[in-house]
Formats: structure tokens, C-alpha cells, sequence
């Protein structure tokens, strides 16, 4: 690499520089990102900058994006994290080690139950499914038309509370409660700021309003106030069973809080402490908000790409009848190994996920000043990769790298969980997203158990996309419609 002479000068020239680099303007960012990063990119190279959002950003092309995903030393994926979604007071308060936690937490209470957790929620996703195209079905006489988003949002909140919290907690106001509470993480992690000009172009307002709707006012009186009391019970019954000595690995409750409580209680036989419960109700929260919203979110996004390909849906049904397992009682039903024989579902996920326009990849942060090609990104800036230009990556996937090939990662074994240098849609290296196995599954059976009774349409012949600079957690809009199977793959 030439050697820059920014190294030479110092960081009043870096500084300097960081205001003098070429970008897009601000209006291209959110309406039209694809063009306008790439047309960045195309004239001014593999790294850009770009003022977002009250920062200043650095974008990099497909030739850094394994670099700075990967290198955590240079590119701090917590401090990333928490600053784009605006968790830098959380961050804080639990010493840097909240995505740490949060990591370590789902692989032990989740990951590794994944099997037993699926066979516990399939019977929810056959329930849900058969509702929703039972409801479908009036809808196609009536002409008002039931959302799938929002009744597998219930379905995934439900499924929530039972892992995270237990079927103790299964009602239909607490299923309210974990709704309300991803929805109120989402806006505070700027999920919906792209949707407002304040949020867009004076974001300090945005972040102090949606500090105090949701940390202030939301949070207190309904999650803490509603659930709390519950939870702090729990965690001394808990702390209770785990004092006793008598407790069995078999006999442990099999939730996420119990594993948290098992963790944090103290071997000297006290309680945990005020600011541990504390610190525990914000790991809940988090983990509320990572379970719920995006999960739901792809399922549309798939939903919407077979309702538009209607020829992938035969060969699905197919592998569908193929990978269904008898349970104890002589019933077909899917199980988290038929759910890993469903290559060709999986791949049709991937394929999705890799092309449904993913703009602006995981944040990081720069640790120090850091050269990257012919430019130098200085500390403690934000720097990501553009998704776009790696899931469309010519040498990878030839030259036509956009054209939809839904069973392409069938043939060459690469599953939807997969992340690697051209798929960065879970992220990447050590801190690539813990629960996506999770997702996955749970995407798979929304989608399985509807194309199993009823075939799905869009009512324009098309949808849109939300948010461009957002498709990670924003659905598309169009309106699904579901023509009932005169008989279905899948009995009830």
C-alpha cells in the first residue's frame, strides 16, 4: 500500500480529511442508497464517507467489508452496535459487556436446546397457521384482507415468552406486553428514524424523545410495572431452588431467566443484588426485541418472493411431504432435523435474504486510527461495509449477480445460517448474530406451515420496499393474500 501522508501529518489532517471526503448527498442516502453509495464508490473508490444521521460514516465496498467485519481489534463491533442503535447509556451501565452477555445467553439457553425448543413450539406455528388461513379464507369473500405480519408477530411473541420467560407467562396480556416492547426497542434503536424528518436531519431530538418515550414511559409502566413483579419472584424462586442443593440438571426450568439467575447467583448463598435484577430486566429487553421484530420481519420478505415466483412452491411442497417426521403419537409433524432436511426452503431463504437489498451491514467502530487503502479512518469513528455490493459481488456470483436463483445454495450445501465473506446478511466473525439459527427455524415455520394449506399472492401484483436504507427490519409493503388448499400437506 502507498504510503499515505495523512500517517505523516497527523490527526488535526485526519481530521480534516474525515470533512473533506466526497459523498453522497443526503437525500440519495435514504430514498435511492443502492445508486447512490455505488455511484460513490464507482467515483471515488472502496472507501467512502458519508455524513448520516448527526455522524460521519465510513462505507466500504466488498474489498474491506471481511476486513473490517472480521477485525474486532480495529473495528469494534459492541461500541458499533451501541452507538448506531443508540444504547451508548446502556452500554455503559453494564461495563461494555452487554452484547457479550446477551451472546453467551443465547448460545447456552437457545442454541444449544434447539431441538427440544422447536419440538415445544411447532404445535404454536400449526395453531397460528391454520387460524390465519382460516381467517384468510373470509377475507378473499369479504375483501378485507388479515395481516400476516401482525399474526405471526403474536405467534413469535408468544414463542418469546416460553423460552425466555416460561409457559407460566403464556396470556394474552403478556403476549401484549413483549408486542409492546418490541416495538418500543425497535424505535429506540432507530428503527423506524428513517421515516422522520427529525429523526433524518436533526437526530440529538429523535434520540432524546425516543429515550424518554420508551426508557422513561413505555418501559417503566408496562414491562417493569406489568412483569416485573413477576420476574423478581422467579428469580428468588430460582435463587431458592439453586440454593437447595437438591436441584437435578433434568429437573431445571427450561428458560432463558432461570439460566440467567443460575449464572449471576452468588456461591455464597446471598441474593443477587438490586442492580443485578436491574441489569438482568435489560438483557430481557434485548433479548425481546432481537426474537420478535426481525424474525417476522424475513418471514414477509420470503412470503412476498413466493407469492411473486409462484414456481418455487411446487417443489417445496414436495420437500415439505418428504421431511415430516411421526411423533410418539403417529402424527406427521416437522422436527428440527426435518427442518434441516428442508434444503431447498433453506436456500430459498438465503437467496432472499441475500438479495432483498440490504444496504448498510453490522456498525463498527474505529478503535484507533486505522488505514484502509488510500484512506486513513480515524478513531472513533463509524465505519461498515455496503451489503449491496457484496450479496452482488460479479466475481463471486457471475455477471448476473442480482438474478433471483432460490435453490442455488441447495446444490452447494452453504445453509441460511451460514455467514462467510459473501453472505454478511448475520453479520460476521465472532460476533456474527447469535440467534439467527433460531430465526431460521422459526422463518421456516411460518412459511412451511402456511404454503403447506394455502398458496400466497400479492393483491397489487407486486410489493414495495419500506424503507430502503432498511430492509433488515422493515417488511415490505404489499398485501398478502392466501388461497386456501382443497386439502392441505399438513393435517391438524
Amino acid at each position: 500500500m502507498e504510503r499515505s501522508p495523512f500517517l505523516l501529518l497527523g490527526p488535526v489532517a485526519i481530521a480534516l480529511y474525515a470533512w473533506s471526503v466526497k459523498r453522497p448527498r443526503p437525500e440519495d442516502i435514504f430514498s435511492r442508497p443502492r445508486d447512490a453509495y455505488g455511484q460513490a464508490f464507482a467515483t471515488y473508490g472502496p472507501v467512502i464517507g458519508v455524513r448520516r444521521k448527526g455522524n460521519l460514516e465510513y462505507i466500504v465496498n466488498h474489498e474491506y467489508a471481511r476486513h473490517v467485519l472480521s477485525c474486532d481489534r480495529l473495528f469494534s463491533f459492541e461500541q458499533g452496535s451501541a452507538a448506531i442503535m443508540n444504547l451508548q447509556p446502556i452500554m455503559a451501565f453494564t461495563k461494555g459487556k452487554l452484547f457479550r452477555d446477551l451472546q453467551d445467553f443465547v448460545r447456552d439457553g437457545i442454541v444449544d436446546r434447539i431441538d427440544e425448543i422447536i419440538y415445544r413450539i411447532y404445535p404454536l406455528f400449526q395453531r397460528d397457521a391454520k387460524e390465519f388461513v382460516d381467517l384468510a379464507a373470509e377475507g378473499l369473500k369479504s375483501g378485507n384482507h388479515p395481516s400476516c405480519f401482525n399474526h405471526f408477530h403474536n405467534t413469535i411473541a408468544e414463542t418469546t415468552l416460553i423460552l425466555l420467560l416460561g409457559q407460566d407467562y403464556v396470556n394474552e396480556r403478556n403476549q401484549d406486553i413483549i408486542e409492546d416492547v418490541s416495538n418500543g426497542m425497535a424505535e429506540l434503536t432507530g428503527q423506524y428514524q428513517n421515516f422522520s424528518l427529525i429523526g433524518k436531519y436533526i437526530p440529538i431530538l429523535w434520540i432524546l424523545y425516543t429515550w424518554v418515550k420508551v426508557m422513561l414511559i413505555s418501559i417503566p409502566f408496562g414491562f417493569l410495572r406489568k412483569c416485573g413483579p413477576a420476574i423478581y419472584s422467579d428469580i428468588d424462586r430460582y435463587e431458592d431452588m439453586l440454593s437447595s442443593g437438591m436441584l437435578s440438571p433434568k429437573d431445571e426450568p427450561r428458560n432463558v431467566l432461570f439460566l440467567i439467575t443460575k449464572t449471576y447467583h452468588p456461591s455464597d448463598g446471598k441474593r443477587i443484588g438490586a442492580l443485578r435484577r436491574l441489569y438482568i430486566a435489560i438483557l430481557l429487553l434485548c433479548l425481546i426485541f432481537a426474537a420478535v421484530h426481525t424474525t417476522t420481519v424475513v418471514s414477509q420478505w420470503v412470503l412476498c418472493q413466493l407469492a411473486m415466483r409462484p414456481e418455487y412452491l411446487t417443489p417445496l411442497r414436495e420437500e415439505l411431504v418428504q421431511v415430516l417426521e411421526e411423533d410418539e403419537d403417529g402424527k406427521l409433524r416437522l422436527t428440527a432435523q426435518s427442518l434441516r432436511e428442508a434444503r431447498l426452503m433453506d436456500s430459498f431463504i438465503r437467496e432472499v435474504m441475500r438479495l432483498k437489498g440490504d444496504t448498510i451491514s453490522t456498525m463498527r467502530y474505529a478503535t484507533c486510527d486505522v488505514p484502509l487503502g488510500n484512506v486513513i479512518i480515524p478513531k472513533g469513528h463509524l465505519v461498515t461495509a455496503m451489503s449491496t455490493t457484496v450479496h452482488e459481488n460479479p466475481e463471486v456470483f457471475g455477471d448476473k449477480p442480482r438474478e433471483f436463483n432460490g435453490f442455488q445454495w441447495a446444490e452447494v450445501g452453504k445453509e441460511a445460517v451460514m455467514t462467510g465473506p459473501a453472505h454478511i446478511v448475520f453479520g460476521l466473525g465472532r460476533f456474527a448474530c447469535p440467534g439467527r439459527v433460531l430465526a431460521v427455524n422459526e422463518i421456516k415455520l411460518i412459511v412451511m406451515s402456511l404454503i403447506a394449506r394455502a398458496t400466497p399472492t400479492l393483491l397489487e401484483g407486486k410489493f414495495e420496499v419500506a424503507d430502503p436504507l432498511n430492509t433488515v427490519t422493515q417488511p415490505p409493503k404489499g398485501t398478502l393474500v392466501f388461497q386456501p388448499l382443497e386439502k392441505p400437506y399438513l393435517q391438524d
